[in-house]
């Protein structure tokens, strides 16, 4: 059931591509180096053994120490030089090498969080890092995207505390299960039309990755379905809200 529910989200994206032109006075968007659309997600990991992890990334090519910055980058380099983005490593210009992907920051001995500027970043990230960190050492949690693409002129750094900053990982999993007896209780009602016609919209949210659980593709698919809801609205469709996605999925399949 959850892969029929995926194959027709993923089918009604590809019918209806939102692509990323803008009006005409609006100042061109921000991309990637790697030619992703520029959009902030933030992915949170648990810490089992801080000394393993530091050991894990100082042998790693791709990964630098960052001391002054209290961070280590994460570099298109190395051991991540195999990851395929829409722009090849061959593709971008030798003096600018290696880009940054990511950066990882420590919130103390316990968590830590993995800045990086592309959905398409997000997901290969995940995977990236589960190959080489053992699920002893650091287990990736949950996730925060920002759900607005941001013109050329407003990048907002390597840091995104500022856009992250009222996020709590200790509250999103019981906001996650909140959301999810709210929508229970309104399926028995009969009033699963009224939850449609919500038309709220966060500019930032949260929630579980649920990689270990459900693999990489249903992470992928709801943050396509963010990024849907962001393009649109930077084309100029200001009330376009994530439920306009579930009601078109659901006339699809009428």
């Amino acid at each position: 059931m959850v892969k029929n529910i995926l194959n027709n989200i993923t089918q009604l994206l590809k019918k209806t591509p939102a692509g990323t032109a803008a009006p005409s006075k609006q100042e061109p968007l921000l991309m990637t180096m790697t030619g992703d659309i520029f959009q902030p997600i933030r992915l949170y990991y648990r810490i089992h053994d801080k000394n393993a992890l530091n050991r894990i990334f100082s042998n790693l090519s791709c990964m630098s120490s960052d001391p002054r910055n209290e961070r280590w980058v994460w570099l298109y380099d190395g051991e991540a030089k195999a990851l395929k983005f829409k722009k090849s490593y061959s593709a971008i210009p030798k003096e600018r090498r290696p880009i940054v992907l990511g950066s990882f920051y420590s919130s103390g001995d316990n968590e830590m969080h993995l800045d990086v500027g592309s959905i398409e970043r997000a997901s290969k990230a995940i995977v990236f890092f589960d190959k080489r960190l053992k699920r002893t050492v650091a287990e990736v949690t949950y996730f925060a995207i920002y759900n607005k693409l941001l013109p050329q002129s407003e990048h907002p750094g390597s840091n995104f505390d500022t856009l992250f900053s009222e996020v709590k990982t200790d509250e999103i999993k019981a906001n996650q299960q909140a959301a999810i007896e709210r929508m229970k209780v309104a399926v028995k009602a009969g009033a699963f039309m009224e939850l449609l016609n919500d038309r709220s919209f966060k500019l930032v949210e949260a929630g579980p990755t649920n990689f270990y659980e459900d693999g990489i593709k249903s992470f992928e698919t709801s943050l396509n379905m963010r990024q849907h809801v962001a393009v649109k609205r930077w084309q100029g469709e200001p009330d376009f809200v994530f439920n306009d996605i579930i009601r078109a999925i659901a006339n699809n399949k009428n």
